[in-house]
């Protein structure tokens, strides 16, 4: 009996391990420190089987691994220790919307509503228009005679194209009003002058639609005070869920890349605002509203954060490079002209110029670049026969720290996989990490030796600065 005793033990706990490990898979371990505040799971007296989320309450200490002393603010038991699981943050409304809306991996120029106040006097001169430092005298002449055809063209202010229009499709869906965030007060006057400058530039105005979107400010990646420089989104998730999907198809960036890398000369055309250049429908200007304590406004023009909105702006630059595909690709707003000669290049120029002015859209000339050898592309650097990753995203992978969280562990693959091909058996050497990003595994990563080679290799492997040859389809 006592050796079966022994058995039954050992079997036993070898059963509570494994089960301890089944239940633990999406736990994920929850810390607070003191001062923090929490909600508190709590009896509604006298139902002792009923609970509700009461507070929010403060944390006084840890008391242990998992138990905290909690400030109740009650007379009767103003101090309690509490279990974690009986406990949950608590966030104020303005610092959940500021999280919500901020994207650590979005570029500092890709602002959802764009600055155009802050724009300089080089926006809008041709003179601003970047030239490549390899082409001659004579061929930077022949580009300052080009673009002076061209001038109207180069403008701060963002053109109306009638050449389409963006329409939301929402069926028989009712219309979706969400409140109003809370905002700081810091920021409330600064909600007020963009929404000024906005009607300045009629692209909102004054509406009665039964359709409400909240708006939220964040500060932007290179702010060092949020105070002084935000960024003005509206949330339109609510209104992207009833939207019926639009599934006009984007470009392959490697495809266009490819394309781009062969040619010998090269140039590069943004446009003003590009998404404030297409109007919207009647219908759909109701649906864009927004609600501020100022007032409540509707956008005129297409903008960032709705759902189909870059395949309508897709849709309008195919139509605009329509038969010029031979020397020219768009993806969205970044539009570039490739050619094997200058002289050629002039000729394609010119096509591409007079179908954006006839389309009645804009430049912004500060960011053009004309006749340039190698020109940074959808985050490779291309031209010469070569494809190479940008050393700024190198860098970005090399100085990224071991994940903690499935979302760090996607953003780290996003990067990486972006690159992919310049890392061979990239999915051989990622796969570790992508087991991480299962949904049968816990949010909070368990990482093992084997992901942390896998994460070293990827490092290693960019580390390498790989350089590609451009593809030759002729052959």
């Amino acid at each position: 009996m006592a050796e079966y005793m022994k058995k039954a033990s050992k079997n036993l706990q070898a059963s509570q391990e494994l089960q301890k490990q089944w239940h633990d898979q999406k736990a994920v371990l929850v810390q607070y420190q003191p001062g923090q505040k929490v909600w508190v799971l709590e009896p509604v007296a006298p139902r002792a089987l009923q609970d509700k989320w009461s507070g929010p309450h403060t944390i006084v200490e840890k008391k242990g691994e998992v138990t905290y002393l909690v400030d109740l603010g009650t007379a009767r038991s103003p101090l309690r220790v509490l279990h974690v699981n009986r406990l949950k943050p608590y966030y104020d409304r303005a610092d959940l919307t500021l999280l919500m809306a901020t994207d650590e991996g979005q570029e500092e120029d890709s602002d959802p509503l764009p600055d155009l106040f802050s724009s300089t006097d080089q926006d809008a001169l041709v003179e601003g228009v970047v030239l490549a430092d390899c082409l001659t005298a004579e061929q930077k002449d022949n580009c300052i005679n080009l673009l002076g055809q061209f001038s109207e063209l180069f403008s701060t202010v963002p053109g109306t194209t009638s050449w389409c229009e963006h329409t939301i499709d929402t069926g028989d869906s009712l219309p979706v009003k969400s409140k109003i965030y809370r905002q700081p007060d810091h920021v409330r006057d600064c909600i007020k002058q963009e929404v000024q400058k906005m009607l300045e530039l009629g692209v909102v105005e004054h509406s009665d639609s039964p359709w409400a979107s909240p708006v939220v400010l964040v500060p932007k990646p290179n702010s060092k005070d949020g105070k002084k420089e935000m960024r003005f989104c509206v949330d339109y998730r609510g209104l992207n869920l009833v939207t019926k999907t639009d599934a006009h198809p984007i470009p392959r960036a490697d495809e266009l890349i490819d394309t781009l890398a062969s040619a010998k000369y090269l140039s590069t055309f943004d446009l003003t605002a590009g998404y404030w250049q297409i109007k919207l429908s009647e219908d759909a200007k109701s649906k864009t509203a927004f609600s501020t304590i100022g007032g409540h406004y509707q956008f005129t023009v297409m903008l960032f954060g709705l759902k189909n909105a870059p395949a309508t702006f897709q849709r309008l630059v195919n139509t605009v490079l329509q038969g010029l595909e031979a020397f020219s690709a768009a993806y969205l707003d970044d539009i570039a002209v490739f050619s094997s000669s200058w002289d050629d290049h002039l000729v394609h120029l010119w096509k591409v110029l007079e179908s954006l002015q006839k389309a009645g859209l804009t430049i912004k000339a500060s960011k053009c670049q004309i006749g340039q050898g190698k020109v940074v592309y959808l985050g490779h650097l291309v031209g010469g026969e070569k494809i190479a990753p940008l050393q700024g995203k190198i860098q970005t992978i090399i100085d990224w720290v071991p994940p903690t969280t499935q979302t760090q562990v996607r953003a780290f693959l996003g990067l990486t996989g972006y690159y992919r091909r310049f890392i061979k058996n990239y999915g051989s050497i990622a796969a570790p990490l992508n087991d991480l990003t299962s949904k049968k595994m816990p949010k909070k990563v368990l990482w093992t030796a084997s992901c942390q080679k896998a994460f070293e290799e990827l490092k290693q492997a960019m580390c390498s600065a790989p350089v590609l040859k451009s593809p030759c389809y002729s052959k």
